[in-house]
């Protein structure tokens, strides 16, 4: 079962959001939750079980929820905004052109600053479409599906984006050599000749992302 990133979401009853994240235990390589954004007028972020999926393949998910019963799953983030008193230098006395200490003198303005929370299960990381692939001796693309068992849920490959070292071809690195897993960056065991040496496959693609 393929799990594509920035791709339609459909419900029973139509389109409802777009995935955004996919949340992934990096210990036992299992994916437990997609991130979908809602067509609501707000855009929120929900976190939707793989129970859910129905099918899916490289352009579209399908899930077995309504948007209405989406909007009520957990937020994947929050956003609130803190008051912060940020230095604003002034001064009240010059020397020819130049202000000259202690002559500056710094006065608190308060602003408003965005912190966002994400509400990710301990012990799990997110990964997105497009963070970087790095081989053992340097990048090699960006992250474009993961592979996963359906019996399962884990994971079984690592897609790499069009673009990539090797052209117009799927390439598939087995889960299993990856070394650490960021938000942004996915670390590869091995270098870049030894991951020319995989199978590819060639790219058929019904929607070009």
């Amino acid at each position: 079962m393929d799990i594509p990133l920035n791709v339609s979401v459909f419900g029973p009853n139509g389109r409802i959001g777009q995935s955004t994240f996919v949340i992934m235990n990096p210990i036992t390589q299992e994916v437990t939750h997609i991130v979908v954004k809602s067509e609501s007028v707000l855009q929120t972020e929900h976190l939707v079980a793989l129970k859910h999926i129905q099918s899916s393949d490289s352009d579209m998910i399908r899930l077995d929820c309504t948007g209405e019963q989406l909007a009520q799953m957990d937020l994947f983030q929050e956003v609130e905004f803190d008051s912060v008193n940020i230095p604003n230098f002034g001064a009240p006395a010059a020397i020819g052109d130049a202000y000259i200490w202690p002559y500056v003198t710094a006065s608190p303005e308060a602003r408003l600053v965005k912190i966002v929370h994400r509400h990710i299960p301990p012990y799990e990381r997110e990964i997105r479409r497009g963070a970087h692939v790095h081989a053992a001796n340097g990048r090699i693309g960006q992250v474009d599906e993961l592979v996963v068992d359906k019996d399962t849920f884990h994971v079984t490959h690592l897609v790499l984006r069009e673009g990539h070292l090797w052209g117009t071809k799927d390439v598939m690195i087995p889960v299993d050599e990856i070394e650490t897993v960021t938000e942004d960056n996915i670390y590869l065991k091995l270098d870049k000749k030894s991951i020319g040496a995989l199978p590819t496959f060639p790219v058929h693609r019904h929607i070009q992302h």
